[in-house]
């Protein structure tokens, strides 16, 4: 099946969601980690082998100021350029591959990244199943781990993206509807602050406009690389195709059932309604 509108609808979204809130709220923390053999991904070719760091996801979009993007990492005092022994980043698992040659066991590896404040994921889950059942690794960014976080692990503090419903009406003559979807994003932080920033930025979103992008503009691929995306520079490409904002609705857990779910989650709600003209029959 080729890609429809509602695979371009998340992938824009997330794009804009991921980047509105890392760079307005500054949600990210750079940081100097070693990087720990990572043996136990089944899902790593045998070409490659990895490296982990005590975090993820890395920031990958060159458009946020101050973040560090990785450009290498170091073995020892040698710098390893991107490219060198097949180097390439996992920004989605906080990690580093390279051609199996280079060896599996080295001790000598650090790097320096930036970490979002917020992962983004998206799910089909309803918010009482990932409240209730979730089991989730942290990512803190005062806490110093002697390994690395295990792969395709969900890790918080984290927003998951759930497009609900979506909703055609008539707009204008020859077959334009307004295409109008209902998302809701639920935030797991890991203090109020936390929290309390997130919404405080979402909720300032009402009426902003983000570019509509391909299923293909996502810059990740199976390995979770990028190369040199730029969100910035990516929407002036797609200048004149835009979505909506129409509301954005911020809201917390309740007290009463905060104290079923585990104390160290702070939990928060994101009801997004998100507007379209475009022209569903043609």
């Amino acid at each position: 099946m080729k890609p429809q509108y509602q695979h371009e609808l998340t992938t824009s979204f997330v794009l804009w969601a991921d980047n509105f809130l890392t760079r307005k709220g500054e949600a990210f923390s750079n940081q100097v980690a070693n990087l720990y053999p990572d043996t136990g991904d089944l899902r790593l070719t045998n070409g490659y082998v990895a490296y982990s760091s005590p975090h993820k996801q890395w920031v990958f979009d060159h458009s946020i100021e101050g973040a560090n993007i990785p450009s290498g990492i170091y073995d020892g005092n040698t710098f390893i350029e991107q490219g060198q022994s097949g180097l390439i980043f996992d920004f989605d698992n906080g990690r580093a591959l390279l051609d199996s040659s280079f060896g599996e066991g080295k001790t000598t590896l650090s790097g320096e990244y930036a970490v979002k404040d917020f992962n983004f994921y998206i799910t089909n889950q309803t918010e009482e199943q990932l409240i209730i059942d979730g089991k989730f690794d942290v990512n803190d960014r005062f806490k110093q781990d002697l390994s690395g976080i295990e792969p395709y692990k969900q890790v918080i503090p984290a927003i998951f993206v759930n497009p609900e419903v979506s909703e055609n009406e008539p707009f204008a003559f020859g077959g334009e509807d307004k295409t109008t979807t209902n998302i809701r994003c639920v935030i797991f932080a890991q203090n109020t602050y936390q929290l309390d920033g997130a919404l405080s930025i979402f909720a300032d979103s009402k009426n902003e406009v983000f570019a509509k992008m391909k299923f293909e503009d996502y810059p990740l691929n199976e390995f979770g690389y990028s190369s040199g995306f730029h969100y910035k520079n990516l929407c002036g490409e797609k200048s004149g195709t835009y979505m909506h904002v129409e509301e954005a609705r911020v809201s917390k857990l309740s007290d009463r059932v905060n104290q079923n779910i585990d104390p160290s989650l702070f939990v928060g709600f994101v009801d997004f309604e998100v507007t379209n003209l475009r022209f569903p029959r043609s």
